[in-house]
């Protein structure tokens, strides 16, 4: 039995074949342009000690139980106004889970910013990666 009488004898596997394949690639694709703009919490060490800016955009109550060390409490509408100084300066942008943090770069890096990054999995990837959190008193 060759390939040609295996495909033509079991139509619908070969078509789910390539249907798996093709969605396998596109998966691929879609990751990898994400992780252009996504980084490590390692990563993100190594830019915050080479002076990035920190931008947390979660609620100022989940920002006060517990915060990246000089990192600032912005929302989205505010750092979408600041996206003409990030220009200059590396900035790391921060969420609870990473999804709001990679939309923000994600338009801020279609406006032409190339310094901007987001955190994968936000401060629970941070925290899952056993790094440090601060937290203000009240």
């Amino acid at each position: 039995m060759n390939i040609y009488e295996f495909i033509n004898n079991n139509l619908i596997i070969s078509a789910g074949l390539v249907l798996s394949f093709l969605l396998l690639i596109f998966n691929e694709l879609r990751i990898k342009k994400q992780q252009i703009s996504n980084i490590d919490a390692y990563k993100a060490v190594q830019l915050i000690n080479s002076g990035a800016n920190i931008f947390d955009v979660r609620s100022a109550e989940l920002f006060k139980k517990g915060h990246i060390v000089n990192s600032k409490n912005f929302n989205s509408e505010q750092i979408m106004a600041k996206k003409k100084s990030l220009i200059n300066k590396t900035t790391i942008v921060i969420c609870e889970t990473g999804q709001s943090s990679s939309k923000i770069v994600n338009e801020i890096r279609a406006l032409g910013v190339e310094n901007i990054f987001g955190i994968s999995g936000g401060i629970a990837g941070w925290s899952e990666a056993n790094m440090p959190l601060v937290s203000k008193k009240k």
